[in-house]
């Protein structure tokens, strides 16, 4: 850093004999002549844009320079700008040439080593001269800036080329499934094309059989008429044949006798014979010539009917063809019309097919030159996006570099930082008289043994639950708060020793232990502290000394929990019970613990069960006490009186495993034990654990307050605050620790199995943990105004009054409970609605212009709608089926019957109720779906379209007040992160789409808080 760059000597071997100045004269004119002889390279390469500002850092260039060089209409073109700046650097001597080697050695390395032929060391010598640390450090952040700019605009490019390519690729599967059924439709039209040709093939070939049945129909006609005519020829002649046979017979009978009869019938014959031949020259003519003696009359009669039987019998076939003909003819005409109209229907479907065939073509031809433009486009944006990746590329390089110098930078500030932090506690020390009392850190159990404070071990309570108790309201949130809450993340990334450090002190966990807790284990027979560890099955005792008892009894009561006080029944209400935690129930002074018998009873037995199954009695010591006590194997405990503190009771029924086993050991006296045998219970306990699908005999829900990772021996489920755990086994491997599932909040299925600390352990971790958060503040009061998100929820006990009559009965922890505990389980049930539940938002001042927005999509109409705050007389407000508004000016509020008549349209209610509501809907049966936004950035401005007349710092403050208060809703609360939206447009799709998912969801609810 003495601003002599590395490449100030071009011969250090020439040096040696005498030293020569690293920015004389001619050093100065030696380098700049190098630089004129590559100007014409380096003026093709500069930017003057990325130069001046490190130019303008290292103060060589003013204003007007860095005006003149890139605004000047002197220097149009990039080359004479990167040209005049050098000129200008040279005109600066010695200076200059260091800040334009600097700036080739940090934007132009490999100039830089073509030139100078070394490799770049990036050191900034000038601005760490001219400005310092600082000046680099800013100049530094701003660089990064603006690649952080430039890469958003590529990204911004990218992404729109990418939309741009997934459009085309659209397009063109459309346009591919346009030409496939375009080919499809081809095929079709060919078949159907086929078929008409077949069809018309089949016409003709009907049409040819027409023809010549109408040619073979004229012929038969002509021959019928043909036959008539020689019909009626033949019956004439026969008619004449008649008549003139009468004639002859009557001649016959007046002229002549019988003698001349003969003689006058071949007279006649002969006559008509002679008549025949003229008709008939054939027949005649064979007559004439055959006319004998021999032949007579009959035989020619004979010949006659037998020419009559044939023309008739040809008659009658004649008549049966011209009947069968006939026939034909009217089913080919028929046929024919038939045929006539399927041809013209053929016609008109193949008029039809010929013009979607010409449509289809026009369109296949317009899809298909389409598709070639899309291609084109498609191959110019590919092309693009290969350069925008490989510029990418490059840019992800650059920005590693920076990151890493960015966080060398960094480390070097933090070092600085805790350098000037201890000085500053030095400087403290020296000044004030008992630091070290002043500034113990909550819940610590460092002692100051200055003369002003004591020796007691007793830890800080009182001041624990004033610091509790005194939570930030609404809107009292000031500048200090963010500091508060920036030194709380740093606690929280604090390294795991300072936390093992903690847990020793605590003396419950597997670490190496403390000296104070080596000699209080000594001194200490049993400790209800050790009842969260591992080690604590086989706990021999010693006598309790009169000064540990109270100290110990302090830390015990330091880790109290609120579920067992209330929840056990008391036998005889006239006395004080030890469960009550009423004010006036607590003593002034601590009460001494009773340790558990050396000589038990529940030695000689042992247990199995849990709350799910009832605790019974597997086995019991032949010839023991508990034997004579009448205890035997399926023995069922119901009760134990006169137990622990003050004669409480412990109700088997309602306890889990652990707490029983735990119980028992102040078991004496044999009438405290109440049981009853019952061996058909006991006999499905024992086929549920023999078979492989048994999990344990507990059965309950626990909901997570504080970050548990797997780490310890034995190792643990990690679980995160918020998670919702299904406790089956408290006494998993014999042990007081619990096994169960996490399971999913939405569909309640269990999603990961393994154990967990039980109640006691976790109370620990809980105070480790917040006294690391509370390590290394300054402002007492604000420890835990702000700090990390998620990693603990600070909730109370519910209070004994509150919890009179809760459903909940089981017990899985003993405790002494107060309402000012902090608890690491809340115990949940899961509640599944089927109704539409209503919609709260947080924060509140968002609910009005939420709803507005949510309600003006015309469909919207179908899932939400909202009610309209009214007016509350005085009589009513402390109604319970009566909800005030918060940021009303009056006094207005939303009632339970205009809630329930939304659900019963079955749409979701949209209410402008805040937070404070929410437990007065759960108590009433109503289970709203509490939406939490959080804020994008400290200040709120993207909430500024959604208020009206707020300022940003009253946004903050109730964005900072509600956010306290989400943590003691009796409910899991859905939070949308600021990453899933960026306009309002994006909010409202985010609230649907989380609202139709919580709607299908199960709802948790700590219904101990309810009652």
């Amino acid at each position: 850093m003495s601003g002599m760059p590395v490449w100030a000597r071009e011969n250090p071997e020439e040096g040696e004999g005498q030293e020569e100045p690293p920015w004389c004269e001619e050093r100065v004119e030696e380098w700049w002549d190098r630089v004129e002889g590559v100007r014409h390279k380096l003026t093709r390469i500069l930017n003057p844009v990325k130069l001046t500002p490190y130019l303008r850092q290292c103060k060589v260039l003013d204003e007007q320079d860095e005006d003149e060089v890139l605004n000047s209409t002197l220097y149009p073109v990039r080359i004479s700008k990167a040209g005049r700046l050098l000129d200008i650097l040279r005109k600066r001597g010695h200076r200059g040439l260091q800040a334009f080697m600097e700036a080739l050695e940090f934007y132009h390395p490999e100039q830089f080593t073509q030139l100078t032929g070394r490799e770049p060391t990036q050191r900034c010598s000038c601005i760490l001269e001219e400005d310092g640390p600082e000046g680099l450090t800013q100049f530094l952040l701003l660089e990064v800036r603006k690649l952080r700019e430039q890469l958003r605009g590529r990204r911004l490019c990218e992404r729109r080329l990418s939309q741009r390519c997934r459009v085309a690729e659209e397009e063109r599967s459309r346009a591919e499934r346009k030409a496939h059924e375009l080919r499809t439709d081809r095929i079709q039209l060919e078949r159907l094309r086929q078929d008409w040709e077949v069809s018309s093939r089949e016409l003709g070939r009907l049409k040819e059989r027409h023809l010549e049945q109408v040619v073979k129909y004229s012929r038969s006609l002509e021959e019928q008429s043909m036959a008539s005519a020689r019909e009626r020829e033949l019956l004439e002649q026969v008619e004449q044949l008649r008549n003139r046979l009468q004639e002859a017979e009557r001649r016959a009978d007046g002229n002549q006798s019988n003698n001349n009869a003969r003689c006058s019938k071949r007279i006649s014959v002969a006559s008509i014979n002679l008549d025949i031949i003229s008709d008939v020259p054939k027949s005649l003519q064979a007559v004439d010539f055959q006319r004998d003696k021999h032949i007579g009359t009959q035989a020619l009669l004979d010949i006659v009917q037998q020419d009559r039987r044939e023309a008739a019998e040809q008659r009658q076939e004649l008549c049966t063809t011209i009947v069968k003909l006939q026939g034909e003819l009217e089913s080919t005409e028929t046929q024919r019309d038939k045929l006539e109209s399927q041809y013209e229907q053929l016609q008109l479907k193949v008029q039809t097919l010929q013009l979607d065939w010409e449509t289809e073509q026009k369109r296949s031809i317009s899809y298909f030159n389409q598709i070639m433009e899309l291609e084109k486009e498609r191959d110019q944006a590919l092309r693009s996006r290969d350069s925008l990746q490989l510029e990418f590329t490059d840019c992800l390089l650059d920005k590693n570099r920076l990151r890493k110098r960015i966080t060398e930078l960094q480390a070097n500030l933090e070092q600085l930082q805790r350098d000037r932090e201890e000085d500053k506690e030095k400087r403290q020390e020296q000044s004030a008289p008992c630091h070290h009392c002043s500034h113990l850190s909550l819940f610590s159990e460092d002692q100051c043994f200055g003369p002003c404070c004591s020796l007691s071990l007793s830890p800080y309570i009182d001041s624990t639950h004033q610091l509790l108790s005194k939570s930030p309201s609404r809107g009292q949130h000031s500048d200090k708060s963010e500091d508060s809450r920036s030194n709380s993340e740093e606690n929280l990334l604090s390294p795991f020793r300072d936390s093992e450090k903690d847990i020793n002190r605590l003396s419950t966990f597997p670490f190496p232990p403390h000296v104070n807790s080596i000699n209080r284990r000594v001194t200490t027979e049993f400790d209800l502290d050790s009842w969260g560890s591992d080690e604590n099955e086989n706990t021999t005792g010693s006598v309790e000394s009169e000064e540990s008892v109270p100290s110990l009894w302090d830390s015990w009561s330091s880790l109290q929990s609120h579920l067992f006080p209330p929840d056990l029944p008391l036998t005889t209400p006239s006395k004080p019970s030890w469960f009550s935690s009423e004010p006036e129930s607590i003593p002034s002074t601590p009460v001494t613990p009773t340790s558990p018998n050396k000589f038990s009873l529940a030695d000689d037995i042992t247990i199995v069960g849990g709350n799910h199954t009832g605790i019974f009695i597997q086995s019991v010591k032949p010839g023991s006490p508990a034997e004579q006590c009448g205890l035997k194997e399926g023995s069922e405990l119901l009760e134990l009186e006169h137990v622990l503190l003050r004669d409480g009771n412990v109700v088997f029924s309602q306890c889990t495993g652990e707490v029983a086993h735990f119980s028992l050991r102040w078991w004496a006296d044999p009438s405290s034990l109440k049981h009853k045998l019952n061996p058909e219970g006991y006999s499905r306990l024992c086929e549920q654990m023999s078979s492989t699908s048994f999990t344990g005999a507990d059965d309950f829900y626990v909901r997570v307050n504080l970050d548990m990772d797997s780490s310890g021996d034995p190792p643990c489920l990690g679980v995160s605050c918020n998670d919702i755990f299904h406790v089956t086994d408290t006494r998993y491997n014999g042990k007081y620790q619990w096994r169960g599932c996490r399971v999913d909040p939405h569909t309640a299925k269990p999603l990961q199995t393994g154990a967990m600390p039980n109640y006691n352990r976790a109370e620990q971790l809980l105070l480790v943990k917040l006294r690391t958060l509370a390590k290394g503040q300054k402002n007492v009061k604000k420890r835990f105004c702000r700090r990390g998100t998620g990693e603990v929820r600070l909730v109370k006990a519910a209070s004994p009054n509150l919890r009179t009559g809760s459903t909940s009965r089981v017990l899985y922890t003993l405790r002494k409970g107060h309402e000012e505990n902090l608890i690491p389980y809340s115990m949940v049930q899961p509640v599944p609605v089927k109704s539409k539940r209503p919609v709260i938002f947080s924060p509140s001042l968002l609910s009005h212009a939420l709803i507005e927005r949510l309600l003006q999509p015309a469909e919207s109409g179908l899932d939400f709608n909202t009610c309209h705050a009214e007016p509350i007389p005085v009589s009513e407000r402390h109604d319970k089926k009566v909800f005030l508004l918060q940021s009303s000016a009056q006094t207005l509020g939303i009632r339970l019957q205009s809630i329930q008549d939304v659900i019963g349209q079955d749409k979701h209610c949209l209410l402008e109720l805040g937070l404070a509501s929410v437990e007065a809907l759960l108590r009433q049966g109503v289970y709203p779906i509490v939406i939490h936004i959080k804020p994008k950035d400290k200040k709120g401005r993207k909430f500024k379209k959604l208020l009206s007349g707020c300022t940003e710092d009253e946004v903050m403050a109730v964005c900072h007040s509600e956010a306290l208060q989400l943590e003691t809703l009796p409910l899991l609360y859905y939070t949308l992160q600021p990453g899933t939206w960026s306009c309002t447009e994006e909010l409202l799709n985010a609230i649907r789409n989380a609202i139709h998912n919580l709607q299908r969801a199960v709802v948790w609810v700590e219904l101990d808080r309810l009652q």
